[in-house]
């Protein structure tokens, strides 16, 4: 449809998603995302969270299986489609959703640790210290650590601005 605006929302979860299929078979997820504003309070000098804005999500797809499988209630999301106001209520037909890493750990199926998968048994528990014995075996050196790099960003002069950085390079004719 033409005239909707793209936008993306951050908030958590509210809620269960629910996952139904289409008489052709189709996933399709349904879910809120409540978005808490916040607001600058400049009387009292400090942050302060505003009114909150539920928002309905809606994806189709591979996405709304993985939506169904990996979202629970108050998992903090980040999503953005098209947004439309219909009934009074904020609806974001979503072309992506995604974990915000800023609040949670998340998981692929590639990064996920060998014992949480199932492909390693769980480590043995630490016994007591042994008792001394007379012959100790040489202790195991480490290797090399890396090399610093040459320039610590950390302690570089900062940039004016970014425009150096990712503005388009001009050639001279």
């Amino acid at each position: 449809m033409s005239g909707e605006t793209t936008a993306v929302i951050r908030g958590r979860v509210y809620g269960t998603v629910q996952l139904r299929h289409t008489e052709r078979g189709t996933p399709a997820a349904r879910f809120t995302v409540m978005q808490v504003p916040r607001e600058y309070d400049r009387t009292h000098g400090k942050w302060r969270d505003g009114e909150p804005v539920p928002v309905i999500c809606t994806v189709t797809g591979p996405l709304a299986r993985h939506a169904a499988e990996c979202l629970t209630d108050a998992v903090h999301v980040i999503a953005t489609g098209d947004l439309a106001l219909r009934d009074n209520l904020l609806h974001l037909d979503s072309a992506q959703v995604g974990v915000d890493l800023a609040h949670h750990v998340a998981y692929i199926d590639d990064t996920l640790p060998a014992v949480l998968a199932g492909r390693a048994p769980a480590p043995a528990p630490r016994a007591t210290a042994a008792p001394e014995t007379a012959h100790r075996a040489a202790p195991v050196r480490p290797a090399a650590a890396p090399a610093a790099p040459a320039v610590d960003w950390w302690q570089s002069p900062r940039r004016r601005s970014w425009d150096a950085v990712t503005a388009p390079r001009r050639t001279g004719r």
